[in-house]
Parts: C-alpha cells; sequence; structure tokens
C-alpha cells in the first residue's frame, strides 16, 4: 500500500515554500504567549460561562432525528455576544504588545468550537485557541484569513474548556475591538472520538488502512469529514476540474444544509484516519480510534446545488495546507450504471472508512446500492460513490444500509443528471469530456511536483517539463507555485538545523533561513546544527526555553538539554516589597481628617515596573477604611492631574490617584508622563470608594523610562530603590488602607517578572516642618537636615529664642527696635505668633533679653 499521508495525522515536514502558502500555519508564531509563562496566570484571566449538554434530551432527540437523510448533529450552540471590550482580559506582553485572553468554560461537553460572525484581525494582530493545559492548539489565525465575509468559525477543541487569545500592536487595540465578536460557542456532546458508548462508526466498516484501501490511495486523501454552523457534520470530497488547477472544489450532500448564509461555517477536517488496520467486525473496529483532526480548512463559497440528485458544490476559500496532500477525485457523468467501485466515509464523524460495492442499480434519479464488505452511517451522508475506474458518480443521500443489516443506500446521479449546474466549474474550459481521472499532485500516484512554463502552471511528469524546457517544482502544486514570476530554486537551511529543498531565496530569508545557492541540493549541503536548548528559570519563577549560553547571559538556571517547562519548577522569590510613605495629614481641607500616602514598589537595582493588574482571587485591590479623598477637577491616574490647576484647586494636588513613576501629568520627576490603562472601571474609586480591578490594568510600554527606579524614603526611614505606584488620600485618622495587585516588570538582564503582593498599613503621626513630603524624623536620619541642637526639630525649622524677632537666633537691641518697626502690623517683630506686632511682643523681647 502507498500511504501518501502520515497515518495519525499529523502534520510532517515539508518543504518551506509548501508552508508558506498556508495562511493558517506559517511560521510567524511558535504558540499562545499563554504557555510561554511571561504573562497573567490563567486563573487571573476573565471567563466566560455557557451551560453544557443536557445529555439525556439530546440523546432522545437524536433517536427521533438521525437518518442518513440529514445531517448527523454533534453539538449545540450556546448564543452569546462576547467582544475584547466586554469580556476577557487585556494585558501588557513582554514585547510591547497587548494581549486579550478569554477562558470560555461549558462543563461536561465533550469538545467545543467557536464562531466570530464579526471578525477582522488587524494586520499586527495573531489569534490561537487552545485548551487550558495547551495539549489542543488550533492554527494561528492572522489577518491574512479575513477571506471568510468577516466570520470565522474554528475547529474543535477537545475539552470542556478553551482559551482564546489574541495579541495586537497598541495602535490596533481599538481595530481589533471593532472588528470582532464571539456569537456563538457550540458545546459538543458526541462525535469526534468521543462516542465510545455506541460504537465510533460500527465495527464491520474498514478503515482506509485495511487491504480494502490498497488500491485507493489516489482518492483516500481527496475524503474529508466538515461541520456546518458548529453543529452537523457530513463527509464529502474534493474533485478535479478540466484546467487541472487545483481549485479547491469541494462536493458533498444538498441535504447537509450548506448554503449561501452559512457557507462561511464550513470546517473540513483532512486525513482523519486510523493508524492500522482494525480488524473489521472486531471490538477494536467498533471502539474509537487513534485519528487527529489537526488538519482542517475553514470557510467556503456556496456555488450550486441540486435537491433532485442530492448535491451541493461549494470552493473552499483557501486551499488545503500543501503538507496535507490533499488529491482532487476524477468524477465520470455518463448515464450507464456505473461499475462496482467503493465509497470512503467519515461514519460518525469518525476515523476514515471504505466500503466496497457489491451491486448498483439505477433507482429514478439515484444510484442504488448494495454493499460488499463494509456499510455507511449517521455522518456518511455526502460521501463520494466511486465505479470500478476510480471515478465520483454520485453522493450518499439516504438508506438503511448498517452493520446489523444488508439493506441498500442510495447516492444521486448528480454528475449525470445535474451535470448542466456543474459544468462551469469542473469543465470550466468546455472540453466536453464525461469522466476525468483524479489529480494526485503528490507521490507516487501523481506527478510529485508541477512544471512552469511560459507563465502557465501544468500538472505533468517531471521529465516532461524538463523536455518542454519548464521549471520544476517538487512536492508542489499550482496553487502554490506563481508562474508569471519564477525564481530559480535552492536548499535553504532553516534556523532549526532542518534542510529544505526546492525554495526559493526570498523564500528562505523571508522564513529566516539561509539560502545555500541557487540549483543547490539538501543532499549536498550541510546545516549548521543550533546550539540545543532546555528550560531556563528566571527571575520571578518564570521559565523560558533558551540556551545554557542564553540563560546564562540572562541571570537564569539552566535546567539541562531537552528539558521542558512544562517539567521543571523554578521556585518563585518575592521580587516586589511593597513600601508606603505617608507625606501628611489634613493636606485636604475640610472638616474631615485626612491624612496622605505614597504607595511603592520598591525593587532590587536595574528591575523596572511596567504594569500593575488585578488580581481575580482578590478583588478588592485599593481599599481605605472611610474611602478615599476624590477632587473634582483630579480624576483616577497620574496623567488626569495638572499641576497647572493646583493654584485655584489646591485640594487637586492630593487627589488619590494611581501611576507608575510619574507623580502628576507632567511627568514629574521623569520628562513625561506616559501611562496608559485597559479594562479598568473607575466609577467606585471615582466616587471615594475602592479600586476593584479582577481584570484589568494599568501599564506602561518597556522602552518608557518612568518604569525606571529612582530613590525614595520609606516610612520606616529607610531609602530605597522603587517605582511610584499610588498617591492616596484616606479620610479618618483611624482608617486602615489596603494595596493587593500582580506587578509586572523587567529585571537587569531584560527579562520579564511577575509577583503577586498584598500590604496594608495605618497612619502614624509625622511632622513635616520643611514641607519637602518627608517626616522630620527622615530627614534628620538621612542627613538631609541638620538637629544642632538635638531637639528633634530640623534646623532650618528650629526657632530656639522666643525674643528673636529678626531671626539672628538671640535676643538684643536688634529685635527691640525690629518690633517697633513692624508695631501695629503682622511684621517680623510679631514674636509670640499671635498674628499682630504689639506691646506684648517687645515685653517678650524685653522678658528674654540677653537670656538666648
Amino acid at each position: 500500500m502507498n500511504n501518501i499521508t502520515s497515518p495519525t495525522g499529523a502534520v510532517v515536514a515539508t518543504t518551506l515554500t509548501a508552508i508558506l502558502t498556508c495562511t493558517t500555519t506559517g511560521l510567524a508564531a511558535d504558540g499562545p504567549a499563554t504557555f510561554e509563562g511571561n504573562q497573567l496566570p490563567l486563573d487571573a484571566v476573565g471567563t466566560l460561562t455557557v451551560a453544557g449538554p443536557d445529555y439525556q434530551r439530546l440523546w432522545a432527540e437524536d433517536a427521533q432525528l438521525d437518518g442518513k437523510g440529514q445531517a448527523m448533529r454533534f453539538a449545540v450552540s450556546r448564543d452569546v455576544s462576547v467582544t475584547p471590550m466586554t469580556h476577557g482580559t487585556w494585558e501588557l506582553m513582554p514585547d510591547g504588545r497587548m494581549l486579550w485572553r478569554l477562558v470560555v468554560h461549558a462543563k461536561g461537553s465533550k469538545h467545543i468550537n467557536f464562531a466570530f460572525e464579526d471578525w477582522g484581525l488587524p494586520d499586527s494582530a495573531t489569534a490561537w485557541i487552545a485548551s487550558l493545559d495547551g495539549r489542543w492548539v488550533l492554527q494561528p489565525v492572522t489577518s491574512a484569513d479575513n477571506i471568510n465575509d468577516g466570520e470565522l468559525w474554528t475547529a474543535i477543541v477537545a475539552s470542556d474548556s478553551a482559551l482564546i487569545e489574541i495579541a495586537v500592536d497598541d495602535a490596533d487595540r481599538q481595530a481589533l475591538i471593532d472588528a470582532t465578536t464571539l456569537t456563538r460557542v457550540n458545546v459538543g456532546y458526541r462525535g469526534f472520538g468521543n462516542d465510545g458508548a455506541r460504537g465510533s462508526s460500527e465495527g464491520c466498516n474498514h478503515d482506509v488502512e485495511c487491504p480494502l484501501g490498497d488500491d485507493w490511495w489516489n482518492e483516500i486523501p481527496s475524503a474529508g469529514v466538515y461541520t456546518i454552523n458548529g453543529g452537523l457534520t457530513c463527509s464529502g470530497a474534493m474533485i478535479n476540474n478540466t484546467n487541472q488547477d487545483e481549485t479547491p472544489y469541494f462536493i458533498t450532500a444538498e441535504h447537509c444544509g450548506i448554503s449561501s448564509g452559512n457557507d462561511q461555517s464550513v470546517v473540513v477536517y483532512w486525513n482523519h484516519q486510523n493508524s492500522y488496520c482494525r480488524t473489521p467486525g472486531s471490538g477494536d473496529s467498533g471502539g474509537n480510534g487513534n485519528g487527529n483532526y489537526n488538519q482542517y480548512t475553514s470557510g467556503s463559497t456556496f456555488l450550486v446545488e441540486s435537491s433532485t440528485t442530492d448535491y451541493t458544490l461549494i470552493r473552499l476559500n483557501s486551499s488545503p495546507n500543501p503538507s496535507y496532500e490533499v488529491t482532487f477525485s476524477g468524477w465520470s457523468r455518463s448515464s450507464s450504471t456505473p461499475c462496482a467501485g467503493v465509497s470512503i466515509h467519515h461514519p460518525n464523524c469518525a476515523e476514515k472508512r471504505i466500503s466496497s460495492v457489491q451491486n448498483v442499480s439505477s433507482n429514478g434519479q439515484y444510484w442504488r446500492i448494495n454493499w460488499s464488505e463494509g456499510r455507511t452511517y449517521f455522518g456518511s451522508s455526502g460521501s463520494p460513490l466511486y465505479n470500478c475506474n476510480h471515478q465520483i458518480v454520485g453522493v450518499l443521500c439516504c438508506g438503511n444500509s448498517f452493520c446489523t443489516n444488508d439493506d441498500d443506500d442510495f447516492y444521486g446521479k448528480s454528475l449525470y443528471q445535474s451535470w448542466s449546474q456543474m459544468a462551469q466549474y469542473l469543465d470550466p474550459n468546455g472540453s466536453g469530456v464525461v469522466s476525468l481521472d483524479t489529480l494526485n499532485p503528490y507521490g507516487d500516484g501523481g506527478n510529485g511536483g508541477v512544471c512552469c512554463l511560459n507563465g502557465e502552471c501544468f500538472n505533468v511528469p517531471e521529465g516532461n517539463c524538463g523536455s518542454a524546457g519548464g521549471t520544476w517544482f517538487t512536492g508542489q502544486n499550482c496553487s502554490g507555485v506563481d508562474c508569471s514570476n519564477i525564481e530559480p530554486t535552492g536548499a535553504c537551511c532553516l534556523t532549526s538545523g532542518a534542510c529544505t529543498g526546492d525554495v526559493t531565496n526570498s523564500a528562505c530569508t523571508n522564513a529566516g533561513g539561509s539560502y545555500q545557492g541557487d540549483n543547490s541540493d539538501c543532499a549536498n549541503v550541510t546545516c549548521e546544527q543550533p546550539d540545543p536548548t532546555g528550560a531556563c528559570c528566571l527571575a520571578g519563577g518564570n521559565c523560558a526555553t533558551q540556551t545554557s549560553e542564553d540563560c546564562a547571559a540572562a541571570g537564569g538556571s539552566y535546567q539541562g538539554n531537552n528539558t521542558s517547562c512544562s517539567n521543571v519548577d523554578c521556585d518563585a522569590a518575592d521580587i516586589v516589597e511593597v513600601v508606603h510613605a505617608i507625606v501628611g495629614s489634613g493636606k485636604v481641607s475640610g472638616d474631615t481628617p485626612n491624612w496622605t500616602v505614597d504607595v511603592y514598589a520598591a525593587v532590587d537595582p536595574g528591575f523596572r515596573v511596567d504594569a500593575v493588574a488585578g488580581n481575580s482571587t482578590q478583588q478588592k485591590m485599593i481599599t481605605s477604611t472611610y474611602g478615599f479623598y476624590q477632587d473634582p477637577y483630579g480624576g483616577p491616574t497620574s496623567t488626569s492631574i495638572n499641576p497647572a490647576f493646583f493654584e485655584f484647586a489646591p485640594n487637586m494636588e492630593w487627589d488619590s490617584r494611581v501611576t507608575i513613576g510619574a507623580i502628576d501629568d507632567s511627568g514629574n520627576p521623569y520628562d513625561e508622563n506616559v501611562l496608559q490603562s485597559v479594562g479598568i472601571n473607575w466609577d467606585l474609586f471615582e466616587s471615594g470608594g475602592d479600586l476593584s480591578v479582577g481584570d484589568g490594568t494599568w501599564f506602561i510600554l518597556p522602552d518608557d523610562g518612568q518604569g525606571e527606579t529612582r530613590t525614595f524614603t520609606g516610612q520606616d526611614c529607610t531609602q530605597r530603590q522603587g517605582v511610584l505606584l499610588a498617591r492616596l488620600t484616606a479620610m479618618e485618622l483611624d482608617s486602615t488602607v489596603m494595596f493587593e495587585a500582580l506587578v509586572q516588570g523587567r529585571d537587569s538582564g531584560g527579562n520579564t517578572w511577575q509577583d503577586v503582593v498584598s500590604y496594608t498599613f495605618n497612619y502614624e503621626a509625622t511632622e513635616d516642618c520643611n514641607d519637602n513630603l518627608v517626616p522630620d524624623s527622615c530627614d534628620i536620619a538621612n542627613g538631609t537636615s541638620d538637629d544642632s541642637n538635638g531637639n528633634g526639630i530640623p534646623d532650618e525649622c528650629d526657632n530656639s529664642c522666643p525674643g528673636d524677632a529678626d531671626g539672628d537666633g538671640d535676643s538684643d537691641v536688634d529685635d527691640i527696635l525690629a518690633c517697633i518697626a513692624g508695631f501695629g502690623t503682622a511684621g517680623p517683630g510679631d514674636v509670640n505668633g499671635d498674628g499682630g506686632v504689639d506691646v506684648n511682643d517687645l515685653l517678650q523681647i524685653l522678658a528674654y533679653f540677653d537670656n538666648c
């Protein structure tokens, strides 16, 4: 048997050019950022919960609905309306981009899939969908996939919970919000390897890996199972056309329900087949197989259909990835009764099966089939019937054939009776041929490549191409080659150390590879092998996959070659210490006592702070027993505090606000203030209450200077390195303030870190005679102020002689003269501090005359 695909369905190594032609498995991304260890943990990400399946009700309905005359239901829809503005969590990524994530739960479901009926990714965005454990990751989605009429219907995730994440440049964040709406969560309750209680696809059926499939390996890769509207499934096949240009035409049954209104919801799965032949009739054959669902194509365009002959023809919006090696089945539109062939199908949307025909007869608009080996089942609808010449003559409509009986099935005579509808697509050049053979661009069954000659692409043998003076592209198909602009090809050494041949210089360069020269060959090239990598434990307990050298340069601990972050435990050390410094009391005028405090993140020298996020396990992020002062002219962040307003609104200087580094809109003490925020509802905080942030963040970009540390003085008078996070004015002196958050930043080596902090403190009475916002005791302790007489008062504030009117530290005739000069005013002769110079001041000077 010539098996031209990977039996397990895994994507195998392909030529570089082939990979670059696929919009959903490109080289741009390695996987979701969630599993790199540099973002908020999943338990801090916003969630959406929908109801799981009601199995008893659904099974009872299936008992009435199941039949080969309609599409098989495998999931039910939960309508939602979710945007990156209304749900999920926004946060800053280490590369300065923004990341939106949403965790979706459908408890008890076998699998889930999603429908975004409003979809349009900006060019800078990449989307991923995965199971929460990272074991099931769908292909990345980029703006190149914006071809489905503004919709995106995803493949399944085999879990009852899934992660949706989208990374985007900050400049494109609003464009993403405006063009992204999740409208359906489809919760699965059977099929896709999860229906073992009733048998996955009946035991009498034959896997395509069995001897029955040996002669059909040109046609087997063309057959696929697909889903519609995220909840229905049928079978179908890619079909050839007389131009043999690999246009992705796909034929199936009309009763499966594809229309111009839902054609974008079609997701076709390829090469879903068991890796070995399970003995027909055995329990193994009747149970679940080991095929994968990781090769798929999303979106289609409805073309034509007929309910009379029960067929629908669609064109997929993108060609299957060439690495899938999907072929294009031939066809016959002859009116003669076809000779006995086979059907290739996906019963119960399970692994691909092949059934052989015993008898064929005409029955009105159908071919009536009785089987020799194997049968069909629910979900086989739309599968192709082949004649003995390996050509499609119709697709499965209906019938009562099961392993438990030998009844007949019926296939519409679509290629014969509905040819006038299909001709414009399957015979676009008007050749008038009655039959066409299967096109297999791969392996021994095909030509092994394509030929470019005079600006056109041809499926001919390589020898014919050479003799005609054409350019040969090994392992390629016409949809992946631009014959109008032929570049020479050669070998390309990839950064992984692998070599891929027959690629152009530009394709190699775009993939970060090293082009080995025109007409070079991998057989004669030695590619430099990269240094081995392993898990590296970095600051904050983060883990990254790096080389030993890069890990050491980053200050990390290398865990050994080929180790994985999923298998090592990087113990997280405390990185951030929250420190407060009371700047004074009664700063805000009014009857209610109040006190103002600065809150800092103290970190090691060389570290920086980039973001502060809410902690989902503790929604009260900043609290005060009796609330905070909020000025009507101010705002919740430092960018809304304009110091130009302090003159006519002095209380605004003590408005409660959060920040990173800068105290106000001027940027003080930095050059500017570029603080941003996403996902935070400030309403309660702005009205004087708590700041509750479950899934929002305030942040700066990694190259913004205000995230760098500066020296500050803590409440205990110690001088520290850190970054200001908030200035808060708490009402009432006996109030307690709590600050809890997840702080993110970078260490001195540029590695990202994050640390959860929780800190509670109370008011302590302080004196600040010089108004520098540092307690006098700290000024004296740190040498900022002198206290020559040791009375605990900075010398610049100390007046130890009550009779000193001129400020020279003694009481003499000069003080009497100063008092007389200011008599009757509020001048410098006011030594008793009652607001006016009078005889009482003169008496006080005389009382201390020459005594100090």
